[in-house]
């Protein structure tokens, strides 16, 4: 009698482990078929909330400009050129990975040139043009 019990208990395991294996492969097909269209609506609405960002983007990049001649900056008289030409790097790294990610993210301009003015002054170049005093 208890052999029955428990052959009946395991066949209701069993049932039941396959059918919750089967609903999370079923789930997991339907998160994957629904992560293309989100992705796509996500880059739209970015894309979407970039417009008339052009004076924004000419403001931030003036003020690292001069963030980068100054004295508390990085101490480079022609700021964001280097070696005759804008200095790509700079502007990739503090526009747009740094200042853009921290707008879209909802801090305010000035937020957002404080958070990149704060890792600047993490940054190797600025560490060696500010030496610790003492």
């Amino acid at each position: 009698m208890l052999t029955r019990v428990l052959a009946v208990a395991a066949a209701i395991l069993a049932a039941t482990s396959f059918h919750f294996y089967s609903q999370n492969g079923q789930l997991r097909a339907q998160l994957a078929d629904e992560q293309a269209p989100a992705l796509a609506r996500a880059q739209h609405l970015t894309a979407d909330s970039m417009e008339n960002q052009g004076p924004e983007i000419q403001r931030v990049m003036m003020w690292l400009d001069a963030f980068y001649k100054s004295p508390d900056g990085l101490q480079r008289p022609e700021g964001l050129w280097i070696s005759g030409h804008p200095d790509y790097e700079g502007i990739s790294a503090w526009v747009f990975d740094a200042y853009l990610r921290n707008r879209l993210n909802g801090l305010t301009e000035a937020e957002a040139e404080e958070r990149v003015a704060t890792a600047i002054k993490k940054s190797e170049e600025w560490r060696t043009k500010h030496p610790p005093q003492g």
